[in-house]
């Protein structure tokens, strides 16, 4: 049995959590203080009227709920009748109720007036505040309503007069031409366009050459860096092993001057179990003579 009131509770929270949040959605959109000839109510009377718009994309049943409104100090409330089935606005649906101080002529009929107030809220069940706006009663003109609207200039929503009233429907009257028309009525031939375009994609050309070149040439000091510190050891290295054959080369290079200064000096060796043979630079040898032939007679006596 427990669990079953703890199940129904968790239910219950749950279903309020999902209703409150479905109120956030419900926004004051359009009020008319001094209605003397545009929209009557379903008695035929110009009167004054608020209208809600469900600004989500799931109905949402305002039932319960309550709209208020602040004479001077005094606060005025009315609780939205639940058992209407007309009080669930469709998603970006509208629903007009009339400030007329007559609540028992229907749902949409509040014990309130809005020439003697300045402030009207939109609250949930538990009075906690989903919208509210504020205005001055003395500036209201007749049959001019005010909401929200987007400001031509800036371009931002903000609430104040509207060109014309429109209950059960979006305040924006005119229509609103998308950025890319507007474009196009300023730039009909497409120079404009066209010149932008090729601005835009030379100059990320530009930008991609200079952010590649100087990614190339810190990647080459880098190296460059990396090379002189790898070749400094073995240049010192060298620049060793050079010395010391510098020198021994020198020694021998004198070791070998002395031995041919003493070879043009001396060309015979003094030594005399050594054979020493010059070479003869004459055609002409008496190894060849024909005088010392063997074919020569020898001389008789």
């Amino acid at each position: 049995m427990m669990k079953r009131l703890l199940i129904l509770l968790c239910l219950a929270v749950s279903a309020s959590a999902l209703h409150a949040q479905g109120l956030k959605d419900i926004r004051i959109n359009e009020v008319l203080v001094d209605n003397r000839t545009s929209y009557v109510d379903d008695h035929g009377n110009h009167v004054g009227w608020i209208e809600l718009h469900n600004t989500g994309y799931s109905s949402v049943n305002i039932g319960g709920a309550y709209l208020t409104v602040k004479q001077g100090d005094a606060t005025r409330t009315y609780r939205i009748p639940k058992n209407d089935a007309r009080t669930q606005i469709a998603p970006q649906g509208y629903v007009i109720f009339f400030a007329d101080s007559t609540s028992n002529r229907g749902t949409f009929h509040t014990n309130f007036v809005l020439d003697e107030t300045g402030y009207i809220a939109f609250m949930d069940q538990g009075k906690n505040v989903m919208d509210s706006v504020v205005y001055d009663v003395k500036a209201q003109l007749p049959d001019v309503s005010i909401g929200w609207s987007f400001h031509p200039k800036s371009g931002e929503l903000t609430f104040g007069p509207l060109a014309g009233i429109t209950p059960m429907q979006a305040n924006e009257t005119e229509e609103t031409l998308p950025a890319a028309e507007k474009f196009r009525q300023r730039d009909p031939s497409g120079a404009v366009m066209a010149i932008t375009a090729m601005s835009v994609v030379f100059s990320a050309l530009i930008l991609l050459y200079l952010f590649f070149r100087t990614i190339g040439k810190t990647m080459n000091r880098a190296t460059q860096k990396k090379e002189q510190k790898t070749a400094a050891p073995a240049a010192a290295t060298a620049k060793t092993a050079s010395a010391s054959t510098d020198q021994l080369i020198g020694e021998e290079i004198a070791a070998i001057a002395i031995a041919l200064r003493r070879y043009e000096e001396d060309l015979h060796d003094i030594e005399s179990h050594v054979l020493t043979i010059n070479r003869v630079a004459r055609v002409y040898s008496p190894w060849s003579s024909k005088i010392y032939g063997l074919n020569n007679q020898p001389i008789r006596k």
